[in-house]
């Protein structure tokens, strides 16, 4: 039934861009309007996902005509593509200085190239590999497209580059695809004169475009290409925190590169063995230092200033969150794709780990982690999800924290849980748990987390007890309740004893006395096992119900 209702469809979508196409050819482009031009490609986009080359493998029942007209080794399926492909390139031509149906156009794209079976079509077509060389070359109109088609784009020639092809067509076509993209980078970088010459508008253009063009590269990640991709882009790591150094005062340029180390750290990490993410964490620890040297003391006065600030600190969170990424998301156990690169060049000793980059990159970020930057909400959430992934992956490394350091982080741990949102809240009590058990573990009863811990206690005590709490952080905050009653069990009994004595009314007194006898009824003193965990948090489902609203103060 989708099928017959999707044929007229697609036919009446065909006619009235075969029409648009034909005006453009005209000259007649003051007629169109661009938002027809996007509602096309939108349609065209959706309908090759779902419809073009589909793989039958998937499915146990396929349309009969629809395999026939569009499925594999069939004319409508190669007609079709090299009709989608001369749409993006007309459309690319005719309406460069639209940047919404642009970024549409080259999404349509990336959906022909981003499947193997669709890809290996695409690159049979004169007009892919010309569309090639005239956006390496940086010909117009494709140069004057904006940053983010621009990097669209390069994810789309990229993702063609890996489709089927004899091994001297493919090195053909990345020697004209990416080659010319170093080829100037370096000639540009190399020159003598580049410091001076580093802020004219031509120059600026051409790094920020190589910039973009790197991000794109390292979208185009997949499990098959990674190890191309990671030997390409390290080579250009390097050279992007000299950038570093050279562009220090253009906030803009400097979000650029790290949004590069940002796009390889998300998409390539889970891929990398322990040597390949070892070259990946050095490069980014010595990012940081750099950030850290160029930005030591200097002062953010206006708001412009702390707009460009609140930039570079998301995108250094996004960074670490995606380096500690590797802790629990990682394929390369069962990849195959670095065994052969990885043999004889094996780790000689960790001398770089995700934690030392993570903590340095924290040492960064809490001193400037101002309250008025913690108004950014984006900024905020990812700076608060940065530090419970630290207090959850690494709670080892939190007493080991210079003291200044230690006493920012529990104090926006403090902050995060009193003063934030419910979410912001949870997170916060999240990392309350492995931190109550690091303590545990080492049975140290004198170090500063110990102590930080007992005050947390009396915290989380009064979120459950005193005050009106959004219920769906109850569950968080009843697991950090139950870890920190069991590090600090006399304080605990002090809290409620201390509490009870305050009531003057002898009914709440004994609801209160009989809640609390149930909440903590096991026979034998609460422990981290997991089953006596489970129980207590049974158990202060019920606790709340019967206590909330007798003491609520706020």
């Amino acid at each position: 039934r989708t099928l017959r209702c999707t044929k007229p469809l697609l036919s009446a979508v065909l006619r009235t861009s075969e029409v648009e196409s034909r005006a453009t050819r005209a000259s007649l482009t003051e007629l169109l309007s661009p938002q027809m031009g996007k509602d096309i490609v939108w349609f065209l986009k959706r309908w090759a996902k779902t419809y073009l080359l589909v793989d039958e493998k998937l499915y146990e029942q396929i349309s009969i005509p629809l395999s026939m007209a569009f499925g594999a080794d069939t004319e409508g399926a190669q007609w079709i593509v090299g009709y989608l492909l001369e749409k993006v390139i007309n459309n690319l031509s005719v309406w460069s200085s639209e940047p919404e149906l642009a970024n549409d156009t080259v999404e349509l794209l990336v959906c022909l190239v981003e499947k193997r079976e669709r890809a290996n079509i695409v690159v049979q077509c004169e007009n892919w590999w010309n569309l090639a060389k005239q956006f390496a070359s940086r010909s117009p109109p494709l140069d004057l497209l904006s940053s983010s088609v621009q990097r669209s784009l390069m994810k789309a020639l990229v993702l063609g580059g890996f489709a089927h092809m004899d091994s001297d067509t493919k090195q053909q076509y990345w020697t004209e695809v990416l080659h010319p993209l170093q080829q100037r980078f370096l000639n540009l970088i190399n020159q003598e004169n580049f410091p001076q010459i580093c802020q004219e508008e031509s120059v600026k253009r051409e790094i920020v475009a190589t910039l973009e063009a790197l991000c794109g590269i390292a979208e185009a990640t997949q499990i098959d290409n990674v190890a191309s991709l990671f030997s390409f882009l390290m080579d250009f790591l390097s050279s992007c925190i000299g950038l570093m150094e050279v562009y220090r005062n253009t906030p803009e340029t400097v979000n650029l590169i790290i949004e590069v180390f940002v796009e390889v750290a998300h998409k390539q990490i889970c891929y990398l063995g322990e040597s390949k993410s070892m070259k990946l964490y050095e490069v980014c620890l010595t990012l940081l230092q750099v950030y850290s040297k160029n930005n030591l003391g200097r002062k953010r006065a206006d708001v412009a200033a702390e707009e460009d600030q609140y930039q570079d600190l998301l995108l250094i969170m996004e960074l670490l969150t995606n380096l500690l990424s590797k802790e629990f998301i990682d394929f390369s156990d069962t990849d195959e794709v670095f065994r052969g690169q990885e043999q004889g060049s094996g780790a000689t000793g960790r001398s770089v780990s995700a934690a030392d980059v993570v903590l340095f990159g924290v040492n960064i970020i809490l001193p400037l982690m101002s309250q008025d930057l913690l108004k950014f909400p984006s900024l905020c959430n990812q700076y608060y999800k940065l530090i419970t992934f630290i207090c959850e992956i690494f709670p080892e490394k939190i007493p080991q924290l210079p003291e200044e350091l230690f006493k920012s982080l529990m104090y926006s741990l403090e902050l995060g849980m009193t003063s934030m949102s419910s979410e912001v809240s949870q997170l916060c009590l999240e990392a309350l748990s492995p931190l109550a058990e690091q303590c545990a573990k080492t049975q140290e009863k004198d170090t500063p987390l110990f102590i930080a811990t007992r005050h947390f206690l009396k915290l989380v005590f009064d979120m459950l007890v005193l005050q009106k709490h959004n219920t769906e952080i109850t569950v968080a905050a009843g697991e950090a309740l139950y870890t920190l009653v069991c590090l600090h069990q006399a304080e605990y009994k002090e809290l409620v004893e201390s509490l009870l004595a305050t009531q003057r009314d002898a009914v709440i007194y004994q609801r209160l006395a009989d809640a609390f006898n149930k909440l903590t009824a096991s026979s034998t003193p609460p422990s981290m096992d997991r089953k006596q965990k489970v129980d207590f948090l049974k158990s202060l489902e019920e606790f709340v119900s019967n206590v909330g609203g007798l003491l609520c103060v706020k």
